[in-house]
């Protein structure tokens, strides 16, 4: 099967306020997509989804990787994650790894992810930190069960999953109103650092600084 990651990086990222798209910040010396792209050198085929200062992220990420793929949302401003997946998606016959743009993963969740994609069952990633604003997943057996803003859970989606590209819809709403139709479906907690603001930005330095074994990709 042709291992292909589909990311969203079309956002402002106006929550975190540095005017650049945030695959192009720089955390702990390295931007967000030099991780992302780096813990995804297993996948066949990288495709990044761009809108906001699209030129400067072609012209930074192809200077990296010049065998990344861009996709442009051209209405980057009024829509959201779904819209950027599902443009990102056309032309895949299978299924694909679709994971956000402003997401760093350890070597754990890299491997990982690897791994269940060669199994092809659909998953949910999910994490245990919680984010200001968290949307809940309810796990249980294994399987993600439900999502909720009000109803608690000791996890959160992480935004990235394994699944069918034909059942990605252009509707503006959000992701996980795309996942709801499908669960329950598997669950896989991950080890992922989401940078929407300057306090997840300055958690994500001290949590890369502690752990170079699992964020350090540039160790040999």
């Amino acid at each position: 099967m042709k291992k292909i990651v589909v990311i969203a990086a079309a956002g402002v990222g106006s929550r975190l306020g540095f005017g650049m798209p945030k695959c192009l910040v720089e955390v702990k010396g390295h931007r967000i997509f030099e991780y992302q792209l780096e813990a995804l050198d297993w996948a066949d085929e990288i495709r990044m989804v761009v809108g906001y200062h699209a030129d400067e992220v072609v012209k930074q990420v192809s200077a990296y990787n010049p065998n990344v793929k861009f996709v442009h949302n051209k209405e980057y401003s009024t829509t959201n994650l779904r819209q950027s997946y599902f443009l990102g998606a056309q032309g895949i016959a299978e299924k694909a790894l679709f994971l956000d743009g402003d997401t760093i993963i350890s070597k754990s969740t890299s491997s990982m992810f690897c791994k269940e994609y060669e199994a092809g069952q659909d998953f949910i990633a999910v994490v245990k930190t919680l984010s200001d604003n968290p949307i809940y997943a309810g796990v249980q057996d294994g399987k993600v069960q439900w999502f909720s803003y009000e109803r608690q859970s000791e996890y959160e989606l992480a935004n990235a999953a394994f699944m069918a590209a034909e059942r990605l819809e252009y509707i503006n709403t959000l992701f996980y109103i795309q996942l709801e139709k499908y669960l329950p479906t598997k669950a896989i907690p991950v080890d992922s650092l989401e940078i929407d603001t300057p306090v997840d930005l300055d958690y994500a330095q001290k949590i890369i600084a502690e752990h170079p074994e699992e964020y350090d990709f540039w160790r040999r």
